[in-house]
């Protein structure tokens, strides 16, 4: 599989943030708009022990297509910490009318933001 060119963009605001009691995984939610999936819902979660500045991450999600069609995400990928308060995300997600995409983009944490570059997985 090659990476390809970008194929749209999405912006997100977190919603809800919840840590695990030991702090090692947390589960962000979101809510926003990609370019050709309208209007998405999803899940985010990493594992982020104390100290960590990277770690693993997945993704679970449910867009509203603008032709009434309702898809799924579901993806794996990673986390580095890029800047303050902020975390760089990468992943590959496959979605349930058989695409695959891979996603890029940046996690504000103090901004409660999440907002990248979708690019073709074929």
């Amino acid at each position: 599989m090659a990476l390809g060119q970008e194929i749209g963009t999405f912006e997100f605001n977190v919603t809800s943030w919840s840590q695990a009691e030991d702090g090692g995984s947390v589960a962000i939610t979101l809510d926003g708009t990609a370019t050709d999936f309208g209007t998405v819902l999803a899940t985010l979660t990493g594992q982020i022990g104390p100290g960590a500045k990277s770690g693993k991450g997945s993704w679970r999600s449910q867009a509203f297509l603008e032709g009434g069609d309702v898809v799924q995400g579901i993806g794996e990928g990673t986390w580095i910490e890029s800047g303050n308060h902020q975390w760089r995300i990468r992943m590959i997600v496959a979605v349930s009318d058989d695409r695959f995409v891979a996603v890029d983009g940046m996690l504000s944490l103090a901004g409660r933001s999440f907002n990248g570059k979708i690019l073709d997985w074929s």
